[in-house]
């Protein structure tokens, strides 16, 4: 359970739940890997994806999970990261705010949404012909 100095991300990081955190913090997640980021000083949590850095005394991140997680800059951070299932990864990219990573999802989702049904009524029109 690491004890890390809150630190803040550069603005162009802003607004899509990235956490910066040194590799030897993030209990195996590799880098681009979705975790789950508890503040166990009050139980709060963040689902995010994790970046790396070469600080290990610090944990870099944006605004929007150091208000989910109650900390601010300058304070120190006792959390722990763990690992997520498959289906709240996905849940986290349907609901992420940046478009850039939701948009693509919900795309995504629509494509095999239509492909299921496509498929669906080819077999249709194949078996009641």
């Amino acid at each position: 359970m690491p004890d890390l100095k809150v630190k803040g991300l550069e603005q162009r990081e802003w607004g899509a739940m990235r956490v910066r955190l040194h590799k030897t913090h993030r209990n195996g997640i590799p880098r681009y890997g979705i975790a789950k980021i508890v503040n166990t000083a009050n139980s709060k949590h963040v689902v995010a994806i994790l970046l790396g850095h070469e600080d290990a005394g610090s944990v870099y991140l944006d605004y929007d999970a150091r208000d989910s997680l109650d900390v601010a800059k300058g304070q120190k951070l006792q959390f722990t990261v763990s690992s997520t299932s498959l289906l709240r990864r996905l849940w986290w990219y349907l609901t992420i705010n940046d478009p850039i990573i939701r948009i693509p999802a919900w795309l995504a989702v629509w494509s095999v949404v239509l492909g299921i049904a496509g498929i669906g009524l080819g077999l249709a029109s194949i078996l009641y012909t």
